[in-house]
């Protein structure tokens, strides 16, 4: 295996194994491939039903728990935390543990069921039908008795819907229930409706989603008004089969057990349109499908349904329908996918053997071994749908303009993403934020907890510092040391004539070129200065913060103003508000070089920021003199390969 890349956070957990006692059961790791590039933790119990945490690729696991006995888990939505079922005053109950040193071992209550809430603020347990509510951190906030066998929050964290049972007339094990909810805040409770099986929520947070015991149709209950809509009459079986939403909460996901129970149907929450998936390969050798069985990735891409004996695992492509194998005819079964669906667990039970765990990388076809381990399941991932809706806020303010036609400049992102991805982050919850790729940058949200109404709770990164000094940022203060990047700032991709990100290195501590000069300052492919440039600008603003002046051209484009969004409408503003968001303060000056723009070699005038490079070529149209440069394909490609 090769050496294992550590975090801070996994050396201060290094410390805390060598303070727990060393135990022969502690599960062993092999690569069986190419080692797994580990993307977030995994939890798993040993086969003394203790808890582990470690990477996906088996490195750093660290023990959380010593007493044995523990039977399942449920990871904090953000990571951060694990509630566990297992001794507590000598009964099965919850205690709460986390992969972080001098958290410990944190008893709840006795019971079972436990629930985070989705902003992962608090944790809910049944204990004989009572609702018991805590903090993340343990501490007790109330108790509402309603005779609950199973909950789920709803998506703001606000309420917990609830069922209890009522009936099982015809001893089929899929009884009837009572369905109602709670407010998490207040206590109190309501009935809504008699239902069986699985309920969820709408991503409006209100609409509890459920089939009726009564006539069988799929409903929704909208728990601020108590009107009752029906979504469906299709033969939903939610007590053998999946009854869920997809990450945003806007389409709802189900079998048509009226047509042999193998045809996914997808209803658009808003519209009530339906579309149907028809015969996919899924099968399990029991009356109840596993969750993990049926599931859309967190962006609703694609559905990854699973058969078993052998095991088949088919992806399906929401928009086109399109179906691909991604494993066929393998002797394991399926244990659960990765959030972002990158990776499968897969158990095996070798007779006579203990079983043993893969974790297997989809696209490459590398697999990890985790020996003694019955079950894993990954830490949540990090895009989730308020995630999502932030960068499209960012997004809509300046580029839903052009993208529309109302504003004729050049984009400040780029017509859409090309990737949304996990990022080591030291400070980001359980260590890793979610990040989405434009052309011309990558948005970032580090802390998902914070003020949404804030400029800054979506940032773009210092994308330009990083390319141009090869330290690549991992936290606030943490930087892995990598070979600058040799791709042309400027110009088209195959340019041989301007500068590379790595010949800018020798201009980062230049002398600022005093406010009113004529630029005539050149440089080439290596980074060698001249002075033979065409002029015609000059130097207008100088920057104290990092020595720097900002050319008049750039200066202007950083104060112009336009069409923008603001929510609802089109409305003339300032483009870039605060001046510096979107592309930081200047770490160059501003110098002329010759490149190859749409196949003509050209004068160009570069000066690079933080965050972005500008370019502004005279041959160009108006709104189009002034560019922003693809620094996010440049990131992405130096970063990732490709």
């Amino acid at each position: 295996m090769r050496t294992p890349r550590f975090t801070p956070r996994m050396a201060r957990l290094l410390a805390l194994l060598v303070v727990l006692s060393a135990l022969p059961l502690a599960p062993a790791l092999t690569a069986t491939a190419a080692t797994v590039e580990p993307t977030g933790l995994v939890a798993y119990l040993d086969r003394a039903n203790n808890l582990w945490v470690s990477q996906d690729s088996g490195e750093g696991a660290i023990q959380l728990t010593t007493a044995g006995g523990y039977t399942r888990f449920t990871w904090s939505p953000d990571g951060t935390r694990l509630a566990a079922v297992g001794p507590v005053g000598g009964s099965a109950g919850v205690a709460l543990v986390a992969p972080t040193p001098g958290f410990g071992v944190r008893a709840l209550h006795t019971g079972t069921a436990p629930a985070w809430s989705p902003d992962s603020r608090r944790v809910a347990i049944i204990d004989g039908g009572t609702v018991h509510i805590y903090d993340r951190d343990g501490g007790y906030q109330r108790s509402v008795p309603v005779g609950a066998d199973a909950i789920r929050w709803s998506p703001d964290g606000r309420r917990i819907g609830f069922t209890r049972w009522i009936s099982d007339p015809y001893g089929t094990g899929c009884p009837i229930r009572e369905l109602g909810w709670i407010d998490a805040d207040t206590g109190a409770s309501a009935g809504v409706a008699r239902t069986f099986g699985k309920f969820t929520w709408a991503g409006d947070g209100a609409r509890l989603l459920f089939v009726s015991a009564d006539d069988g149709t799929v409903r929704a209950h909208d728990t601020r008004t108590g009107a009752g809509q029906r979504l469906s009459s299709r033969a939903a079986n939610p007590c053998g089969g999946p009854f869920f939403t997809s990450s945003d909460g806007g389409t709802l996901f189900f079998l048509d057990y009226g047509a042999g129970g193998r045809d996914l149907v997808a209803i658009n929450l808003a519209t009530l349109r339906e579309r149907v998936y028809p015969n996919l390969p899924i099968a399990y050798p029991s009356h109840t499908l596993p969750d993990s069985y049926v599931s859309v990735d967190p962006l609703g891409r694609f559905v990854d349904v699973v058969q078993t004996y052998p095991t088949t695992i088919t992806r399906v492509d929401l928009q086109s329908g399109a179906r691909q194998h991604l494993l066929v005819n393998d002797y394991r079964m399926v244990l659960g996918f990765s959030p972002d669906h990158d990776r499968v667990a897969l158990i095996a039970t070798p007779h006579g053997q203990p079983s043993v765990t893969y974790v297997r990388d989809l696209t490459t076809g590398a697999e990890t071994a985790f020996t003694d381990v019955g079950w894993l399941a990954w830490q949540g991932s990090p895009i989730t749908t308020s995630t999502i809706d932030a960068w499209a806020r960012v997004w809509d303010r300046e580029d839903r303009p052009v993208a529309a036609g109302a504003a004729q400049r050049t984009w400040i992102w780029g017509p859409a993403p090309f990737a949304t991805r996990q990022e080591v982050y030291d400070e980001a919850p359980g260590g890793r934020r979610a990040v989405q790729y434009y052309d011309k940058s990558r948005m970032e949200v580090t802390n998902p907890g914070g003020d949404q109404s804030t400029r800054w709770y979506v940032t773009n990164g210092l994308l330009v510092r990083e390319l141009i000094t090869g330290q690549m940022q991992v936290g606030d203060a943490r930087f892995i040391n990598r070979t600058p990047a040799a791709v042309p700032v400027a110009g088209d991709p195959d340019d041989s004539h301007g500068p590379t990100y790595a010949a800018l290195q020798g201009v980062l501590a230049a002398p600022p070129t005093p406010a009113g000069s004529e630029i005539r300052a050149t440089i080439d492919r290596n980074g060698n200065v001249g002075s033979g440039g065409p002029g015609g600008v000059f130097a207008r603003e100088f920057v104290p913060a990092t020595n720097h002046t900002i050319a008049d051209v750039f200066w202007a484009y950083l104060n112009s103003r336009g069409p923008v969004w603001d929510g609802a409408r089109f409305v003339d503003g300032q483009l870039f508000d605060p001046i510096f968001f979107a592309t930081g303060y200047p770490i160059t000056e501003a110098y002329w070089t010759k490149a190859k723009v749409a196949g003509q070699v050209r004068d160009v005038l570069v000066q690079c920021f933080e965050r972005r490079c500008l370019t502004y070529t005279p041959s160009n149209p108006a709104g189009w003199q002034v560019e922003m440069g693809n620094v996010g394909r440049h990131y992405y490609a130096w970063r990732y390969g490709g």
